[in-house]
């Protein structure tokens, strides 16, 4: 049964041409995503291969950026990257992760059916929620406040 389970996946992969499917959907979803790094100073780079992305975020270089920043970080390395993937879930329902502790990129596996439609979608969140990560005071003061006001009050 597992095995004829097995060789049906496969021809569906194969008639369906999903493989290919997926290396065009994720070169054009790499491409919208790539080209709204010039747009947002926390955004470094985007990689990937196939439908496996990795959206990269950095330190900015603008002082009024550079503050909340530098208060995530100290908190914990790598908590900006919660501000993205949290409203991506929450707003837009698209599911992310960091990948991995400390680090500064989240990934994006979207499943092999994934459509156009599906693309647009994740491209306006992703927009959206990264405009928003550019605010201040917004989400990175708020959750950079509340985590300090915390710290604080653990050690007094």
């Amino acid at each position: 049964l597992a095995m004829a389970a097995g060789i049906a996946t496969l021809e569906v992969l194969k008639s369906e041409k999903l493989v290919e499917a997926a290396a065009k959907r994720g070169a054009e979803l790499r491409l919208a995503l790539t080209r709204m790094v010039p747009g947002y100073e926390l955004l470094k780079e985007v990689r990937g291969k196939g439908l496996m992305i990795g959206i990269e975020f950095g330190p900015p270089k603008s002082l009024r950026l550079k503050a909340s920043w530098t208060m995530l970080e100290s908190a914990n390395k790598g908590l900006f990257c919660q501000l993205i993937t949290v409203p991506l879930f929450k707003d837009h329902k698209i599911l992310t992760q960091v990948a991995g502790h400390g680090l500064h990129t989240i990934k994006l596996l979207p499943p092999l059916t994934i459509t156009e439609d599906d693309c647009a979608w994740i491209e306006r969140a992703f927009d959206d929620t990264i405009a928003a990560s550019h605010k201040v005071p917004g989400a990175i003061w708020s959750l950079g406040k509340t985590l300090v006001d915390n710290a604080v009050r653990k050690s007094a």
